[in-house]
């Protein structure tokens, strides 16, 4: 969690072509309290949140990588490219 900002990963397993596969979901929340002091979350990001969201987006795609054998291994697995 960064600020207000949290990420939460998971690994889904699908099956491809008769394989199980893992297919990283990362999930981004901003977290607040209401005036009543209860915690809700919402999809909106303010212009002050947005680097925070942006370093805790970071820390999940850092995580992802260092639990892949190699760069290679995570292009190949799950698919991911330059380009996206």
């Amino acid at each position: 969690m960064v600020g207000p900002c949290r990420v939460s990963v998971f690994r889904n397993v699908v099956l491809v072509a008769g394989k199980d596969v893992e297919i990283p979901k990362v999930v981004l929340e901003i977290r607040y309290k209401d005036r009543n002091g209860i915690w809700r979350s919402t999809p909106g990001i303010t212009v002050r949140e947005l680097p925070k969201a942006i370093l805790a987006l970071q820390q999940a795609y850092d995580y992802l990588l260092s639990k892949t054998p190699s760069s290679d291994t995570l292009t190949e697995k799950w698919n991911f490219t330059q380009n996206a």
